[in-house]
């Protein structure tokens, strides 16, 4: 047997390089910090004058099945439709699917309506002419 060439490090274990960006002791954005980015470059976006050139694309709509049961008048503002559950709490799950919340969390928006139907109660008389 014969002695190593080199002499061989057995302490610790071999270093990575990493980049600047893996050294950075910040912490990622914030979903909050991400949205107020995305309206920041939205609204810069849309303050850019456009030339002569160019032209407004038409806006596309979506077919929406059952639009047709809806008065005309209101039927551009209709942007989705959702089929709920046939309950009680239909309009609840209604609202709670199109806020992006799942349809099974009807009873948390039911509650919030309650809630503030309770704290506001005089000014919502005051607003719709009485308890009827």
């Amino acid at each position: 047997m014969c002695p190593p060439l080199k002499k061989v490090k057995t302490k610790g274990a071999p270093k990575k390089l990493l980049t600047k960006q893996q050294k950075s002791t910040k912490c990622d954005s914030s979903y909050w910090e991400y949205v107020d980015a995305l309206h920041f470059v939205q609204n810069s976006n849309s303050s850019m004058k456009r030339s002569a050139s160019s032209f407004e694309q038409p806006i596309k709509r979506r077919n929406i099945p059952m639009l047709d049961q809806f008065h005309s008048c209101i039927q551009d503002s209709v942007e989705n439709i959702i089929d709920v559950k046939v309950d009680g709490n239909c309009g609840y799950r209604a609202i709670a699917a199109l806020l992006s919340m799942g349809k099974e969390s009807w009873s948390l928006v039911r509650n919030h309506l309650h809630k503030e139907l309770t704290s506001w109660s005089e000014e919502y008389i005051n607003l719709l002419g009485g308890i009827e």
